[in-house]
């Protein structure tokens, strides 16, 4: 029996525009004003220290506060979500299906963002009331992705087996693979429809996640 479900964030719940804006056009154009240089120049340094790190600054490396003062930059997290909160943004299906959904089962977010990023973008349309927790690999595992100890801990912390967990997510490797390695159930979304998923919207998702559950109250009467 299914008793929670969690989601992936960032191109399951939210786009990754706001993402994209902070790491490749704000800290690069901070950089090049505080640095004096061009923003050309600011971008190519920027984004090969961003390559450099990349698994070596564990969870760190998803932290624009880190990178902020390994840059020793005087703009802020604060300044940069100044900036662009307008652009943090939900699919349509997001709160219809979430409003759903919430009244049956307890969601949860698990997601490779760091912890201000889901912060941040929980608070657009007040999502974030519909989730009992939250979950950062990279602020509460200090990992770069999602890895199987993830969903170990979310089934140890609800006391559930496994399988009475669901996941959906748009990575295979990271939603699929990792929560089905424990036993967990898993789904693959692919809103771009460009490549094979199970679903590719979360209408459908919700859809199939309720027939299962009243194809399980029927066998139990």
């Amino acid at each position: 029996m299914i008793k929670v479900i969690s989601f992936d964030l960032d191109d399951t719940l939210s786009d990754s525009q706001f993402d994209e804006l902070i790491w490749r056009t704000e800290i690069p154009k901070a950089y090049a004003k505080e640095k004096g240089m061009t923003f050309e120049q600011a971008y190519k340094e920027v984004t090969t220290e961003y390559k450099n790190l990349w698994g070596k600054a564990a969870g760190n490396w998803r932290d624009a506060s880190f990178w902020l003062t390994h840059f020793g930059l005087k703009t802020t997290w604060e300044d940069l979500l100044s900036m662009l909160h307008h652009e943090i943004k939900h699919f349509d299906d997001v709160v219809p299906v979430l409003e759903e959904l919430s009244k049956k089962f307890k969601l949860v977010i698990i997601s490779n963002a760091e912890r201000k990023f889901i912060d941040a973008k929980l608070k657009l349309n007040h999502i974030g009331k519909f989730f009992v927790k939250t979950y950062s690999a990279s602020s509460d595992f200090n990992l770069k992705k999602k890895e199987a100890q993830v969903f170990k801990k979310v089934c140890e912390d609800f006391n559930i087996a496994p399988n009475e967990l669901v996941h959906i997510g748009d990575e295979e490797e990271y939603d699929v693979t990792a929560p089905k390695s424990i036993g967990a159930q898993a789904f693959l979304l692919c809103r771009k429809g460009d490549k094979k998923s199970d679903f590719k919207d979360l209408h459908d998702f919700k859809k199939a996640v309720l027939s299962t559950v009243t194809r399980e109250g029927n066998k139990n009467d």
